[in-house]
């Protein structure tokens, strides 16, 4: 798996950074009356709902390979470490 980020300081920084840029970016959009429509009017336009999936499905792939994988994955020899069957 390719590790984007590193440095975990760095991954955190970047987690906390596209999630402030994300909060700013809403909140600019919704000051400037994006969202007033209701939203089944927005869906009623021809192909909305394919590109509203298409663009959610892309968004949780980037965000399981960016943010997920750092935090879950594990060193190869992780089972190793902990090895205290010597003694048996």
């Amino acid at each position: 798996m390719i590790d984007l980020i590193s440095e975990k300081s760095k991954r955190y920084k970047f987690i906390i950074g596209s999630f402030v840029l994300a909060l700013a970016f809403l909140a600019i959009s919704f000051a400037c009356g994006v969202y007033t429509n209701p939203a089944h009017e927005i869906l009623e336009r021809p192909f909305a709902i394919f590109i509203f999936g298409f663009i959610g499905c892309w968004v949780l792939i980037i965000l399981a390979k960016i943010i997920m994988t750092p935090l879950l994955q594990r060193d190869e020899d992780y089972y190793q470490k902990g090895d205290d069957d010597q003694d048996v």
